[in-house]
């Protein structure tokens, strides 16, 4: 039996990289995944032939992209997914480093950087009817929290772009929600300036849309409806459903993509504000964290993406199949466990409760040790972080009054 073609996948501590790497060895490639850490889901399945450990882009992505030409060089490599912006942004930056050895695929840097630039983004999405929410981006913090007053909060506090080496801050940070005034300093000195305020809009829907664009159409079109997140306010899917995406979202959707110009994979989130209307909120032009779901429900994304770059022979369905489940295992035990210290047990029974035709992003029967390995994970972050606070509650002892 002839070998398939064999992909290098990066960032392989990620559930979306988890996911990634199954959906190519089902479609009969070879998967090698690079990862820096112990308990790195990727390396733990046994969809991965081969586990390179790898120092990360976090601290010198330069240094970074340097280590990993000369993993390239030292082996037999098809095509090259990046994971996360982590590590896309400096592989782009430094393609000249890559592509001599592998596939890159990916459209022209600067290409890439708009993409990841969220101002620039919510003008093209507004462009095309899918206006954010009300937003101001302010470039100093005196000048956000002048503009704060003008928002009901809570309100939502964004960094402009979704990575950026900034001396001791860390490359990436998630959104804050912030619930009163009085943390929003706070939340401004973690997110960095420039910085985006944004309305917190409640009781509406998250849907997701996820695809692969190629030569101008969507592959493997995927539209999912968030049932729950986690962090509650606003965060990543714990619990989603696919289902079916209207014409005229898909059509405003591909009028985006071909503003920004993408081409690869991608994920839209949009929120949905009643009939037709949807506001987009985040763009990420890479694996997603619920990519397990839409490959379960048929739209096998990173196998499209090979299969394009690569010229091959494609069997994947064009859209996912309606009505499949997907779970975040950890994030819903932790929803529950919320819910029960507030004293709702009806809740946190129902956030348990099972589904049928439902994706994991962690277990599966025939590849359980990604799960083993996450509980390995949140086991060793548990011990460090009670070392941690028994560190600092010895100092406080031993402090002078």
């Amino acid at each position: 039996m002839t070998k398939g073609p064999r992909i290098l996948v990066t960032d392989a501590e990620e559930r979306s990289v988890l996911a990634t790497c199954r959906g190519l060895a089902a479609a009969g490639y070879r998967v090698s995944a690079v990862a820096e850490e112990r308990f790195a889901l990727g390396h733990w399945s046994r969809t991965s032939e081969e586990r390179i450990r790898l120092a990360g882009a976090k601290t010198d992505p330069e240094s970074y992209v340097e280590r990993l030409s000369h993993v390239l060089r030292q082996g037999e490599y098809d095509m090259i997914v990046p994971g996360t912006e982590l590590s896309l942004v400096p592989i782009s930056e430094r393609r000249e480093l890559v592509e001599p050895h592998v596939h890159l695929g990916l459209p022209p840097h600067e290409v890439l950087l708009d993409a990841l630039n969220k101002p620039l983004f919510y003008d093209r999405a507004t462009a095309v009817g899918l206006p954010p929410p009300k937003t101001v981006i302010c470039s100093t913090s005196e000048e956000a929290v002048a503009a704060a007053r003008s928002f009901v909060f809570p309100l939502v506090v964004k960094p402009t772009n979704s990575v950026r080496w900034a001396g001791d801050r860390p490359p990436h940070q998630s959104a804050q929600v912030v619930s009163e005034p009085d943390q929003l300093r706070a939340a401004i000195a973690t997110v960095g300036v420039p910085v985006i305020l944004q309305e917190y809009v409640s009781e509406t829907s998250i849907v997701s849309c996820a695809a692969v664009r190629t030569d101008g159409r969507l592959l493997g079109l995927t539209l999912a409806r968030y049932t729950r997140t986690y962090p509650p306010q606003r965060g990543s899917a714990a619990l989603a459903t696919t289902i079916a995406p209207p014409r005229s979202l898909i059509r405003r959707v591909e009028e985006l993509l071909s503003r920004i110009g993408w081409c690869g994979i991608f994920e839209l989130e949009l929120l949905e504000r009643g009939e037709d209307r949807f506001s987009a909120i985040d763009f990420n032009p890479r694996p997603f964290g619920w990519m397990a779901l839409a490959i379960g429900a048929g739209a096998n994304l990173p196998a499209l993406w090979c299969d394009h770059v690569l010229q091959r022979c494609s069997v994947s369905s064009l859209r996912a199949r309606v009505g499949i489940h997907y779970r975040w295992e950890d994030a819903d035990i932790r929803n529950a466990l919320a819910r029960l210290r507030g004293g709702r047990l009806r809740s946190a029974a129902a956030v348990l409760r099972p589904h049928r035709r439902v994706v994991h992003a962690h277990f599966r029967t025939d590849d359980p040790g990604p799960l083993v390995a996450r509980m390995f994970s949140m086991a060793q972050r548990a011990i460090r972080k009670s070392i941690r606070g028994e560190s600092h509650a010895r100092a406080s002892d031993t402090t002078p009054s």
